[in-house]
């Protein structure tokens, strides 16, 4: 492996190391350059706090509160048997979209748990809400 000599304690501008990179065969500078991407991709990377803090929103917004809260009327409804034909459509169609969304839902917090390291179970459990019946 080529190197380039930098004493010890001293500094050295970038104009001089890029000299000293101008020196290197093709293969020492193509190592140098993967070594480089790989660390502007570290800093790049969002931190795991930032990586958890997103998913958890995104599994908190992935059903909107008002498809729920319709999803819920209409149900209620057909309890009852109040229900007409156009809202038991409705129904059908929002407890379509309520299951892909779910589904979205439950890959997003297979994300969080491989994150956290936690098994899917565990963390569906911690952010299930407390008054949730289902």
């Amino acid at each position: 492996m080529q190197t380039i000599e930098i004493p010890n304690g001293i500094r050295i501008g970038l104009d001089d190391i890029f000299k000293g990179i101008r020196q290197l065969d093709n293969q020492a500078l193509a190592t140098l350059a993967g070594e480089v991407n790989r660390l502007v991709s570290q800093r790049k990377a969002p931190t795991p706090a930032a990586q958890e803090a997103a998913l958890l929103r995104k599994i908190k917004a992935v059903i909107p509160a008002s498809i729920r809260h319709r999803q819920k009327q209409l149900y209620a409804k057909l309890q009852e048997e109040a229900i007409t034909v156009p809202e038991h459509e409705e129904l059908v169609l929002l407890n379509g979209i309520i299951e892909e969304k779910n589904a979205e839902r439950i890959l997003l917090i297979g994300e969080l748990a491989t994150l956290r390291g936690v098994p899917v179970r565990e963390l569906a459990l911690q952010l299930k809400p407390k008054n949730s019946h289902a």
